[in-house]
């Protein structure tokens, strides 16, 4: 009796841990979907550029891309058309689009 019993918890082995296998493929896609929507910004590199400049009108200096509390956030440098006006750092959401601040650049920067 021992040996038929062991034998039907052998049997059934495979199919309980393939049933189980399974279940976690089924979820394993959504959840990796939703890694996947924050894994990149919704705004590309040239749109938010494109939108940095239309606030500065200038030449793109250096742009970046960082994750900064949840959101994404492109941090573009412009040297403004009139030189006499000091290097701008424009922050623009890579979500939405919005500019979310512009502020002067330090002019004691070696880079």
């Amino acid at each position: 009796m021992h040996t038929f019993v062991m034998s039907l918890v052998l049997s059934l082995a495979p199919a309980c841990g393939h049933a189980a296998t399974s279940a976690n493929t089924s979820t394993a896609p959504a959840a990796t979907a939703s890694r996947d929507a924050a894994a990149k910004p919704r705004i590309t590199a040239e749109a938010a550029q494109a939108t940095a400049l239309k606030q500065v009108p200038g030449t793109v200096l250096a742009s970046e891309l960082e994750r900064e509390h949840g959101r994404w956030i492109y941090s573009i440098e412009i040297q403004p058309t009139d030189r006499a006006q000091p290097r701008k750092e424009v922050e623009v959401d890579g979500d939405t689009g919005a500019v979310l601040a512009i502020e002067d650049e330090d002019r004691d920067r070696d880079d």
